[in-house]
């Protein structure tokens, strides 16, 4: 039975190469299937998600040691919800941005794949299929930063290229001591690095891991690929920072250092100490870099790498609270961010501002939009009721609560203090954009407007969803608690 695991990677897979080969006669008809298909996938996914299928399904055994293989255990559950409950909604905005765009079919094609890669790295049995799957994304996703064509974009997607495989390289080394010290690379509740000698080289070899798969995460010196890519349509950039490749490679760190190193290892070692301190200093610098930055979708993107450092510092305390307080802003940020995105793009689409100066006095022409990038920068700041508040409120317990000494408390003062800053680069704009300084509001025209039906649904469930998360915070805390417990196999964490 446990065959049915493949269909949620196989199914986009196909889907997108329908996308692109149909003989579809206008765009109505290649939009009608992507939106099918995407929402056919959610649905099976959430089938999936509730039955659990037992066992592991193996698809290709290359030694003893190494295979490719998929299994459903409870963090895979976590990171599944969240792409089959973004993924239908971006691809319905996406059919309304992208009437501007140019090929539509190639876009779509990619755009629908993705998601298939995507499921594969949450269903991931092992180090090595997870490496995989990560890194067919990157060549799933180097088109879609390219799309435009441009010196810019083609700029853009050649960094994100470089920036990739130096991280795949890290990545893979350390993956390989970790397969010949221990003899298997799986997923295990404790993870396989207990080997009762405070292994030196498993714990370098987790560095390597965490340094190249943090590369998708964007942590500081290692981020700078993510601004850059921003050049790319906005549903594209709300995929990268917001679904799929970042939160790929923050998913990937977790798997890593939960599931196959394990903190026994690496608990109280330099390793730690080294992603703690990498993760506060990145809190803090795409904290400050975002309220300095004018351009609207790079103050997104600096303000992605900051939050993204949030799930990281979580994970590297290395306790399950830490960890369940990670996976809350895994999945309440993800929320949050794409409807940023999605605002920004519709500003962008409407008026042609990019800039956060020319958004003074929009408020007034676009009140549906800047309502929900309002509840957003609410909810991001951590205002009460909402879900960011939860979330960061989790680390925070967490980190006091750790045996961490000095580096959680520089982790929660750098919590602190981008709470502020994000409330000066997200909500001191709303402020301008629903009042403006006399004689600082541009020149309004008449196609300053919020976008058609689909981006306005596509916002207000959005919306209502950060409303839901906010309220029912704690037992989304208690599920995650309830399926980190269940770990693998049925073992506790």
């Amino acid at each position: 039975m446990n065959f049915i695991l493949i269909l949620p990677v196989l199914l986009p897979l196909l889907a997108g190469a329908g996308a692109v080969f149909l003989p579809f006669r206008t765009g109505k008809g290649r939009n009608l299937f992507t939106g099918a298909a995407v929402t056919g996938c959610s649905a099976l996914n959430a089938v999936l998600m509730f039955t659990r299928p037992a066992g592991t399904l193996t698809l290709v055994t290359l030694t003893p040691e190494i295979s490719i293989a998929l299994r459903m255990d409870g963090a895979s559950v976590v990171f599944m919800a969240l792409i089959s409950f973004l993924w239908p909604l971006a691809t319905v905005y996406s059919f309304e941005y992208m009437e501007k765009e140019g090929h539509p079919r190639r876009f779509f094609g990619l755009y629908t794949a993705c998601y298939g890669i995507t499921a594969g790295v949450a269903m991931s049995a092992n180090m090595i299929t997870m490496y995989l799957f990560v890194e067919l994304l990157t060549l799933c996703t180097v088109p879609l930063v390219a799309h435009e064509g441009d010196r810019r974009s083609m700029r853009a997607a050649r960094k994100y290229v470089v920036y990739s495989i130096g991280g795949a390289t890290l990545s893979l080394i350390g993956i390989m001591i970790l397969v010949i010290r221990t003899g298997g690379a799986e997923f295990v509740s404790g993870g396989l690095g207990d080997t009762g000698a405070g292994d030196g080289l498993l714990i370098l070899a987790w560095m390597l891991t965490f340094l190249g798969f943090g590369v998708k995460a964007a942590f500081f010196p290692l981020h700078a690929w993510l601004p850059s890519a921003g050049v790319a349509p906005t549903p594209v950039t709300a995929l990268l920072h917001a679904v799929a490749v970042v939160k790929s490679g923050a998913f990937a760190v977790i798997r890593s250092t939960y599931f196959a190193f394990g903190t026994t290892l690496l608990a109280g070692s330099w390793g730690q100490k080294a992603g703690l301190v990498l993760a506060s200093a990145t809190i803090l610098y795409g904290s400050v870099t975002a309220f300095r930055e004018q351009h609207i979708k790079r103050r997104l993107a600096y303000s992605t790498i900051s939050n993204l450092s949030y799930i990281l510092f979580g994970a590297m305390l290395m306790t399950e609270a830490g960890l369940t307080a990670a996976l809350s802003h895994f999945l309440f940020h993800s929320a949050i961010k794409i409807t940023l995105f999605f605002c920004a793009g519709a500003v962008i689409s409407k008026t042609g501002r990019e800039y956060m100066r020319d958004m003074a006095g929009l408020g007034s022409r676009m009140p549906l939009t800047f309502a929900a990038f309002t509840m957003a920068s609410l909810a991001l700041t951590g205002v009460p009721l909402l879900p960011g508040f939860a979330s960061k409120m989790n680390l925070i317990r967490a980190a006091a609560g750790a045996s961490c000494g000095v580096y959680a408390y520089i982790g929660i003062a750098a919590l602190l203090l981008s709470a502020l800053l994000t409330a000066g680069y997200l909500i001191l704009p709303c402020i301008r954009a629903w009042m403006p300084r006399e004689g600082k509001q541009p020149a309004l025209t008449g196609a300053d407007r919020d976008p058609g039906r689909r981006m306005l649904a596509v916002l207000g469930t959005l919306c209502l969803a950060m409303l839901v998360m906010g309220l029912c915070s704690g037992p989304i805390v208690d599920t995650l608690k309830n399926l980190l417990a269940a770990g693998v196999g049925g073992e506790a964490l």
